[in-house]
């Protein structure tokens, strides 16, 4: 059950490809300075983004490394049968073909993992296989996991490593998960701390150990880079991403506005994009009475994780949807929702979910920031009739002429920092940017792309539940 329930999302997240953008373009530009010139400086690619941090001299992404040193393992063999064919690495039509292949093994393959383990975790726990089966498919698609797999983020493999750490019984490798999350992802920090205490005393020192290399390969990597061990990127960053008297540059006062927008909001409501999360709150008291460390653990890192997306300058995300500094939380609260006895409103809650999560993943999960109502505003206009007002303000204020088609709508490709800076708009490095495998056949922008992939999911997942059996005793 597990398998299957890996391969299904692994062949769904692989279907589409989000493009270009700031974030993904320079956590890129650093797997190709280490396969193509050996270093982690990024002087010859930056033009194409803006995350950049400065020291010596020299341009470095403003990023944690560790999805950018996974990513040169499958880039390192692309490169050299490309380099040895006479390829051009720089082509931003095959930039866009080894990005995605990279982000394929980096991003997707480690976001399938989380079905698997959620199934397997709630199984171990006593939940009959029919509702592991579907909290872990609610979790694959109902939520923001799924528009975030197509990016060369660090959002859903962060997620897993988090997942992988918490629930694994094999104490090494849950700290060397844990670390590996820290490297790719500050905000894991925290995580990497409480889920040690959480364990049994006379584990602590396996995962301490488990947790060596990756912190060791990190504060190297910021030594080099930056000057000092404990020097992040954060703190050499451009100057336009800090705020003066910001502790940090970055941390300020909390506000009740940034809470309102960053759960409830139409902008950037991590439960307003996936209102199953919402209801996966309810589960919480039932899973603290039954695992009160386990449970008081995830808890102290879901609040870390809030508390630093209220206080953080940007708390919005740039481009994105549905605030995408929680998505590595998805699968904490995926166990939480193992615990919630009212059914009929998770189903309801999943659908809806689902509809909102798969239109953003079809059409664009980075809209502008600008944009106060991404969903109405954006994306559903775009997937419904394939244009969007052009009174919705937006960054670029031409985008409305040209971001255009049901499907696969960012043009921003990854080898500029503007979009059509390089590129005209009907250029194909911009046409197929970003895409979804179904519009090999229908041609870019066609809803009928998503036909395929949507009959997939739907009967791969009622094939899923109707194997699962379920079990009249539960916990």
């Amino acid at each position: 059950m597990a398998e299957w329930l890996g391969l299904i999302t692994f062949v769904t997240y692989a279907y589409f490809f989000a493009g270009g953008g700031w974030n993904q373009n320079a956590t890129f530009d650093v797997t190709r300075a280490i396969v193509e010139r050996h270093t982690f400086a990024i002087d010859a690619y930056a033009r194409n983004t803006g995350d950049v941090s400065f020291r010596g001299g020299h341009v470095y992404a403003n990023k944690a490394p560790a999805l950018a040193w996974l990513a040169a393992i499958p880039y390192a063999p692309l490169y050299a049968f490309e380099h040895a064919q006479g390829a051009d690495p720089g082509n931003a039509q095959l930039l866009t073909i080894n990005a995605y292949l990279c982000s394929l093994i980096c991003v997707a393959l480690p976001g399938a993992l989380i079905p698997a383990m959620l199934f397997l975790y709630g199984r171990r726990r006593g939940f009959d296989a029919r509702r592991s089966a579907l909290v872990a498919l609610s979790a694959a698609f109902a939520t923001q996991l799924l528009p975030y797999a197509s990016i060369f983020m660090v959002h859903v493999p962060s997620a897993m490593l988090l997942l992988f750490a918490f629930t694994t019984p094999r104490r090494a490798l849950a700290g060397f998960a844990a670390a590996l999350a820290v490297a790719m992802n500050y905000l894991c920090a925290p995580a990497l701390l409480l889920f040690a205490v959480a364990s049994p005393k006379k584990t602590w020192l396996r995962y301490a150990a488990g947790a060596i290399v990756p912190i060791a390969a990190l504060i190297a990597y910021q030594r080099i880079c930056f000057g000092g061990f404990f020097t992040t990127s954060v703190a050499v960053t451009d100057p336009r991403f800090l705020t003066r008297g910001a502790a940090f540059g970055v941390l300020q006062r909390p506000s009740l506005a940034v809470l309102y927008a960053i759960t409830l909001s139409p902008y950037r409501g991590f439960f307003f994009f996936a209102p199953l999360l919402f209801v996966a709150l309810l589960g919480f008291a039932a899973w603290w009475q039954r695992e009160r460390i386990a449970c008081s653990a995830a808890m102290i890192v879901i609040l870390t994780f809030f508390a630093f997306n209220v206080s953080f300058n940007g708390w919005e995300g740039g481009f994105g949807i549905g605030g995408r500094y929680l998505v590595p939380l998805v699968p904490l609260f995926a166990i939480a929702l193992l615990h919630v006895r009212a059914r009929p409103i998770v189903y309801v809650a999943a659908a809806l979910s689902f509809i909102i999560n798969f239109a953003a993943v079809a059409v664009d999960p980075q809209p502008s920031a600008t944009i106060p109502r991404p969903l109405t505003q954006y994306i559903l206009p775009l997937i419904i009739t394939g244009h969007f007002s052009p009174a919705v303000p937006i960054t670029p204020p031409w985008s409305a002429s040209t971001f255009t088609g049901h499907t696969s709508v960012n043009r921003m490709t990854l080898d500029e920092a503007v979009v059509f800076a390089r590129h005209a708009p009907d250029d194909a490095a911009s046409e197929w940017t970003s895409f979804n495998i179904g519009e090999l056949l229908t041609g870019p922008g066609d809803a009928r792309s998503l036909i395929p992939i949507a009959i997939i999911i739907l009967g791969g997942a009622f094939a899923i539940v109707r194997m699962a059996k379920p079990s009249a005793a539960e916990p």
